[in-house]
Order: C-alpha cells, then structure tokens, then sequence
C-alpha cells in the first residue's frame, strides 16, 4: 500500500517556468494512480485542492499522508534553478531515512534512464516536512527542473515512460 501526494496545490503554487509544478505534479500524481491500480496496489492518492499558502500546504500533507495506511509516502516535485537554462540538469530523488536510500538511488536510476535525464542519485535531506514529520518512510521525487529547455524536452518527450519507471520501482518495492 502507498500514498502519493502532489506536492504543491495548483497552478502558481510551485516552480514555474516552461511548465508549472503546481499543475503538472496533479497530472503525474493521476498517472501513476492510473498505472498502480491497473497493477492491482492499493494506493492513497492526495491533492490538497483547500490549501491558501505553503505552510498550509504542507500541514494538510503531512496530516493527510499520517493518516492513511501504507507501507510508503511519495511525494511528486519539479525543481527549479535560479535562471532558465538550455543545459540539462537532471532528476533526482530525496530521503531522509538511511533504510530508504537504496529505494531512492533505484528510482533516481530509474527516472534518470526512462527519460534521459542526468542521474542527480538520492540526496539525504533534513529539512522538509514531507520527509521528516510523516510516520512512514518517504522519498520526495523530483522528476526535472521545469526551466530547463532540456529538461522539459526530454520530459514531454517521454513522461509515460517516466511514468512506467516510477511506477516499476514501487511494485518492487510493496
């Protein structure tokens, strides 16, 4: 059993730029739903549609997450750098707990391969709701960098391929 969360709560409330993560992330959250009960896993499905601001956002995740019953927290990001750029930047997944890391590095791969992507691997991370308040294991996805000409090539290029790969590593993993 998982629960996978869109990690931000509509248009404008994420990164922005050559697509916005506060939309997009709905429609990856409802893919990889699509694709998990095809194969048959109970899986929890949560977009905040009530939130006002991030802080917000962020409580009404972490209680929503706490209250299902799963075995995993997935929660779905774009990132974003400072400046658009033209050079590929890459995917990369995130943790906290040390046990998760080796489901972090596979999805990592995995994205990294289906789409084309660079492999940014697991990063251990500290400081996010996500990751830190909820009572089971997480990782945070963050799939592209959404001002990347690259990036977001590759990524419309291949998101259902993306998709499968997430979707892969999870069936591995429950």
């Amino acid at each position: 059993m998982l629960t996978i969360s869109a990690g931000h709560y509509g248009k404008g409330t994420g990164a922005k730029d050559l697509i916005d993560e506060g939309e997009e992330v709905i429609f990856v959250v409802k893919e990889l739903a699509k694709r998990l009960k095809s194969a048959q896993i109970h899986t929890n499905i949560i977009i905040d549609q009530q939130s006002k601001n991030q802080q917000q956002n962020l409580a009404y995740l972490v209680k929503v997450h706490n209250k299902t019953n799963r075995k995993l927290d997935v929660s779905i990001h774009f990132n974003a750098v400072r400046a658009k750029t033209t050079a590929a930047i890459g995917t990369e997944v995130l943790y906290v707990n040390p046990a998760i890391l080796p489901l972090a590095k596979k999805m990592s791969a995995a994205i990294s391969n289906a789409g084309g992507f660079k492999n940014r691997g697991a990063k251990r991370r500290t400081d996010l709701a996500i990751l830190n308040k909820t009572t089971a294991p997480a990782i945070l996805i963050e799939i592209c960098f959404v001002n990347s000409t690259k990036d977001i090539l590759l990524y419309h290029n291949n998101q259902f391929e993306i998709f499968d790969a997430i979707v892969q590593v999870l069936l591995g993993f429950v």
